[in-house]
């Protein structure tokens, strides 16, 4: 055992000599060390602490900041987000019709298929080559869209159509179906065809060609999805090496194969298409032996065409077998509805025919569909595109509330009151004037047995009354417009551009106008005969233009009218009323049968305007008052970019229609005295300049009460006349600075009306949104910066 040892130390003794020499310099240097080490440890039962031996060391930290921040190695894209949803979204229009052509078939074949079918599809265009559409002239055969290929190869035709294609509109269908212009088309039933199959599928579809299986005949037309043009995109190279037959079906199906591995179908989707060929068959606009063949009546193309004509004769007993079809299905349900049995709470049989409603409007795009409102029991959001939720009044909280109550009896009689009406959730409704008021509401009703709460969704609708065509009174644009300006000191310098218009557009065009001027004098300004009289410039002009054009019938006259002192009191209720007094002083001296025009000095006179002030104004029937295009705030609106324009253009950067504004309004004279003696009880007619005070002072109580305070309220009130409002392109209005204080001397929920509306109409003539929005991102910017 000792000797073992012995052996196995004899073995190791260096690594024996080098573990200990190690422990022994450990425990000898371990003092110096510690008293020479940066930082102390010392540990007790509370805490441990890290101490800094060395005070005045003089080591200070360095930030890197060369390089930093770090630039992205790819710049993230801005997200540019289309315009329309619908581009967003990837949604197509249906259907795309490309016809082949030749020279001497265009004229006529292609004129006369254009006829039966460019109105029923989205899209068709004609494809030819380039020298023949040059000498035909295309340009006068008045059809759609014409491709000339510099290409005249016949047998490359096909290739450049599906080229033409799928550079410019395989964005823009989900179908294409091809065709040559000897073949009829039933364009409703390949529309209908088209509409029933998923887009998500690829479509490679027609008749078999005569002598093969795989391929589509070009005469009876090929049906091609989006989906299998992207893949012929890709080997329309291939497609046009390998073309060499003399048949376009051959050389087409040959493509569309290499690229699919799809042959010809003729069923999809559990639809089926036809083909039928038509031989030597003469038509006429009574084949009723074509009856016979089963496949004549399922046929969606006819070929060929032997003569423009047949495409007429075709389509008209076509059409005449469609409608007997119609009438037949209309006779069945008339003869279903009336032996349904109805049962109305009384227990008698109630059927009336017809029964429903005209269906609702199919928009043709996306700039006509109807938009549906959202609305609850107390407000409705987004009602117009100025604000964002409105509480619901009068005629429109009575509908709301008549159309929920309706609803709830209609689903409690229906369950036989099982279920009891708790509160709406959703409501929605759109107005189609073809139909009327649509509605659809989302109610919760309690379960009378189970106590659970149910949700039921309700569409019903309110349709428009019967449609009457009333018989009117006749008019004449050859009737004198009599136009009453009123003016003050503020405006001066817009009548002189105002009489400037009137110059050009009416006396040097010999219109028949006439201009009454009506002149508010301050009680302290020089006027009515002085030598500084403040309008003296202005009546110095009419009388110029009146002896210069007195020939004509045209003329310029003015009264002139002194303001009571008690205007330092007025608001602006007060200076809406003086308008009775321009009226009252200025109809006065014209005949009864006048046609009166109040019109204003920041207005842009137009011939048309005046032709429809003509037709809207009928004598003792209607007076118009219409809704005007106001600018908006010039030093928002233009700037160094865009300068203000000479003439106000209808654009939505320009301004807006105004409907809080009805101080324009066109009326005959006798209609008006009959509707102001009505209410002289209540503001008396002014005759002369001291008795504007006489409707000044009382008219506390007469706003509160009565709410007349314009010509336009006076009509709407006092009057059986019908007054027609509504948006007039040729009635254009430069900015004018409104002022709207809060009319203290007058009380009543009618004068805080008048000033709200002041402050809405002040409001939406700043800016649109945009431009607003544009004004305080710079401001805040430049307050940022400063």
């Amino acid at each position: 055992m000792c000797r073992f040892l012995w052996s196995l130390f004899r073995q190791n003794i260096y690594f024996v000599i080098g573990v200990v020499l190690g422990l022994g310099l450990s425990l000898l240097l371990t003092p110096v060390v510690d008293n020479d080490c940066f930082f102390s440890v010392h540990f007790n039962n509370e805490e441990s602490r890290i101490l800094t031996s060395h005070k005045d060391d003089d080591y200070e930290p360095r930030i890197n900041l060369a390089g930093k921040p770090q630039k992205a190695q790819k710049t993230p894209q801005t997200l540019i987000r289309p315009r329309y949803f619908s581009t967003e979204l990837g949604i197509k229009d249906k259907l795309f019709i490309g016809i082949l052509t030749k020279a001497d078939t265009l004229v006529e074949y292609a004129v006369a298929l254009n006829k039966t079918v460019a109105h029923l599809v989205d899209k068709i265009m004609y494809f030819i080559d380039a020298p023949s559409a040059q000498r035909l002239n295309v340009s006068s055969l008045r059809l759609p869209g014409i491709v000339g290929f510099t290409d005249t190869r016949e047998i490359l035709k096909p290739f450049h159509v599906l080229k033409y294609i799928i550079d410019n509109f395989l964005e823009e269908f989900d179908f294409f179906f091809i065709v040559k212009d000897t073949t009829y088309i039933r364009a409703r039933e390949l529309y209908s065809f088209v509409k029933k199959v998923s887009v998500s599928q690829d479509v490679h579809l027609g008749s078999p060609a005569v002598g093969q299986s795989e391929f589509c005949s070009l005469d009876g037309g090929i049906l091609l999805s989006n989906s299998v043009l992207r893949k012929i995109q890709s080997t329309l190279d291939w497609c046009v090496k390998s073309a060499f037959s003399d048949s376009d079906s051959d050389n087409i199906g040959r493509c569309v194969l290499h690229a699919t591995k799809i042959p010809c179908q003729q069923n999809i989707q559990g639809q089926s298409f036809y083909s039928f060929h038509l031989g030597n068959t003469q038509i006429t606009t009574d084949n009723k032996y074509l009856l016979k063949d089963p496949t004549f009546e399922k046929a969606v193309t006819y070929y060929p065409i032997r003569e423009p004509s047949a495409f007429y004769k075709l389509h008209l007993y076509l059409c005449k077998v469609a409608m007997m079809h119609k009438k037949m299905d209309i006779a069945n349900l008339r003869h279903s509805l009336l032996n349904m049995s109805h049962f109305v709470p009384g227990g008698k049989k109630s059927v009336s025919w017809p029964v429903g409603n005209q269906p609702g409007n199919k928009p043709s795009n996306r700039f006509d569909v109807l938009r549906w409102d959202y609305f609850t029991e107390m407000h409705i959001y987004l009602a117009n595109d100025f604000t964002n939720i409105k509480i619901l009044s009068g005629a429109e909280k009575s509908d709301v509330q008549y159309v929920l109550n309706k609803s709830i009896s209609f689903m409690e009689d229906k369950y036989e009151g099982q279920i009891q009406y708790r509160r709406l959730v959703n409501g929605y409704r759109k107005f189609d004037p073809s139909r009327g008021m649509d509605y659809i509401l989302d109610l919760v009703f309690r379960d009378m047995t189970s106590g659970k709460e149910v949700h039921k969704r309700i569409e019903l609708c309110k349709p428009l009354g019967k449609v009457e065509l009333l018989p009117m009174p006749y008019v004449t644009e050859n009737t004198r417009v009599n136009l009453i300006l009123p003016v003050d000191a503020s405006n001066r310098k817009d009548t002189v551009t105002f009489i400037q218009q009137y110059t050009k557009v009416c006396m040097e065009k010999k219109d028949k106008t006439f201009l009454m001027l009506v002149f508010f004098y301050d009680p302290h300004a020089p006027g009515k005969g002085k030598s500084d009289d403040i309008f003296k410039d202005i009546k110095d002009t009419a009388i110029s233009l009146s002896n210069r054009f007195h020939k004509d019938g045209n003329k310029i006259a003015w009264v002139s009218i002194k303001v009571p002192s008690a205007s330092s009191q007025y608001t602006m209720v007060h200076e809406s009323l003086l308008d009775f007094a321009a009226a009252d002083l200025a109809v006065k001296k014209l005949p009864l049968e006048s046609l009166v025009l109040i019109c204003r000095t920041n207005m842009e006179i137009r011939q048309d305007y005046l032709n429809r002030v003509r037709m809207n104004t009928i004598l003792q029937w209607q007076v118009f008052s219409p809704i005007p295009f106001t600018e908006m705030n010039p030093s928002v609106v233009y700037n160094y970019e865009l300068p203000q324009p000479s003439e106000l253009d209808i654009n939505k950067n320009y301004g807006h229609f105004d409907p809080l504004n009805s101080r324009h309004i066109s009326f005959y004279a006798k209609d008006y005295w009959k509707a102001r003696k009505s209410m002289e009880s209540i503001i008396p007619i002014v005759r002369n300049d001291k008795d504007i005070l006489n409707f000044i002072k009382n008219q506390e109580a007469n706003i509160t009460n009565f709410a007349l305070h314009t010509v336009y309220s006076m009509f709407v009130r006092m009057s059986n006349l019908h007054v027609l409002r509504g948006i007039e392109p040729g009635l254009r209005l430069r900015y004018e600075e409104k002022s709207c204080q809060y009319p203290e001397t007058v009380s009543g929920h009618i004068a805080a009306g008048i000033y709200h509306s002041c402050i809405a109409s002040q409001a939406f003539s700043l800016g649109s949104r945009s431009q607003l929005a544009k004004l305080i991102l710079e401001y805040q910017s430049a307050s940022s910066v400063s």
